[in-house]
């Protein structure tokens, strides 16, 4: 069964500090690559062509990457889907600007970025859905 949390919308300076702690959190654990997709709409001018496709990167360069895009002007954290793959977890930092994360299984890791976002504020819950476009049930909310 598909699990998803999802926090409320975030200032854009929280996204980039959501993602450079879920970089470091990751790196610290020995976690050394992620596969990261550039979605709606920064996909259209960033992938040559009409197929988007995940790409493995080393997980320590991403934020640089991430930043590198921005400064090109073709996409923006908050404004436009990033959706990396690391570990057991999907995060998609989302156009609307909150962040959703991803998983079958709940366990450690998703457990600690959802007591994080209760404590920062960011209003989190968590969803069952039995199917990807499911709309689901909550199970929990701040």
């Amino acid at each position: 069964m598909l699990r998803e949390i999802v926090t409320s919308p975030i200032e854009r300076k929280q996204l980039h500090e959501e993602l450079d702690f879920m970089v470091q959190y990751f790196l610290e654990k020995g976690v050394t690559t992620c596969t990261v997709l550039f979605g709606f709409a920064w996909g259209n001018d960033y992938y040559p062509g009409n197929e988007w496709f995940d790409e493995e990167i080393p997980l320590e360069k991403l934020v640089e990457k991430v930043r590198e895009i921005e400064e090109s002007e073709i996409g923006a954290l908050g404004k436009d889907d990033l959706c990396v793959n690391v570990s057991d977890l999907e995060f998609q930092f989302c156009n609307d600007s909150d962040i959703h994360i991803r998983f079958t299984e709940s366990n450690n890791d998703s457990e600690s970025f959802y007591l994080r976002w209760k404590q920062l504020g960011y209003q989190p819950a968590e969803w069952v859905k039995n199917k990807e476009n499911d709309p689901g049930k909550r199970v929990r909310s701040n």
